[in-house]
């Protein structure tokens, strides 16, 4: 048979096996999950014979819903399975400061997991850990034991807020009645109270009834309602951390900053996850040298300055970014002690 002949017997067969398995999969009979009628169901283009997604629009071609199995191998086969994207990402992540965000800001973003999705994935997966693995919370000093030093801790902080609302003279006691009882709020100031919607005031006294009642009760359920608004803490965090770094490496754009706050969080949840995964004091130890270099080897690596001059701009990093941390955990505090009134 000549070459002609067989190119055509060959497409022929080609031709007839794709038919069958189109008919098959509209039949619902065949093994291919993406079978689709040749016509996308979202803008209506002409598809190819057993694409997978459409040409014009990008949406996926199956056209029935997708199994539990379905969804385990799209994210496989996303994450890890497309040229072990998860793996150099997260490889590159953790051993090599500052090489996502160089690469990424380079126009190389194929090749690894998204910044943002990077971020998500490993915050999801530390939270996760967080409350499911045992004795996780006990690695990160957040155990029930712990409660009555975080009961003193706050009530300390408590004492010193009010220290300084005498020294600056402006200490007074908001009265509200409940019923027949009568509470004193020291909280606020009453000016300040005396503004609030009667509502938000109940709840304030009510807050500071509890604390009294039970401090170690209300240390803890203050501790769990902080635990679950920390994500939405974090990356409502972001934008004020590369606001910092945009005061301190004026010369890069604030989105730039932004991809690098991304990569150095996404870094840190993937440490913490470590940590709570394994739960050795020597891993801990490392962890937490690695975390606190990590943040000073990737401005090197990104801003390419000098090694004295990125150590003193890190440092002052550090000063702003405990003084934001420490402004959002007084507002988790404020939160979680509502939350429980």
């Amino acid at each position: 048979m000549d070459d002609a002949g067989l190119n055509g017997l060959t497409g022929g067969t080609a031709a007839v096996a794709a038919s069958a398995e189109l008919a098959g999969l509209a039949a619902g009979g065949g093994h291919g999950r993406h079978g689709h009628s040749g016509a996308c169901l979202n803008c209506g283009a002409t598809l190819v014979p057993a694409a997978r997604f459409c040409s014009q629009c990008g949406q996926d071609t199956a056209n029935h819903p997708p199994s539990l199995f379905e969804f385990v191998h799209e994210f496989v086969s996303h994450y890890i399975a497309v040229e072990g994207t998860l793996w150099k990402s997260l490889r590159g992540l953790l051993l090599r400061p500052g090489f996502l965000t160089r690469e990424y800001l380079a126009g190389r973003k194929q090749r690894y997991v998204l910044p943002l999705r990077l971020l998500l994935t490993l915050g999801l997966l530390f939270f996760l850990s967080l409350k499911l693995m045992p004795g996780g919370t006990h690695t990160l000093g957040l155990d029930d034991d712990n409660d009555v030093e975080v009961a003193e801790a706050v009530e300390t902080a408590a004492s010193a807020a009010s220290a300084v609302d005498t020294v600056a003279g402006k200490v007074a006691t908001v009265r509200k009645k409940l019923g027949n009882t009568t509470v004193e709020m020291h909280i606020l100031h009453p000016d300040l109270a005396a503004r609030l919607p009667l509502s938000m005031q109940e709840r304030i006294v009510r807050a500071e009834a509890h604390w009294r009642a039970d401090p170690k009760g209300t240390a803890h359920a203050m501790g769990a309602t902080m635990l679950g608004l920390a994500p939405y803490a974090v990356l409502c965090s972001l934008p004020f951390f590369a606001g910092l770094l945009k005061l301190l490496f004026w010369r890069q754009p604030y989105g730039a900053h932004f991809v690098f706050a991304m990569h150095l969080h996404a870094a840190w949840y993937a440490m913490l996850l470590l940590a709570v995964m394994l739960p050795w004091s020597l891993v801990a130890f490392v962890l937490w040298i690695w975390s606190n270099v990590y943040p000073v080897i990737a401005l090197k690596r990104v801003h390419a300055a000098s090694w004295w001059t990125t150590v003193m701009r890190a440092g002052l990093l550090a000063v702003m970014h405990w003084f934001i941390l420490g402004l959002g955990f007084l507002v988790l505090a404020m939160v979680g002690a509502l939350a429980g009134s």
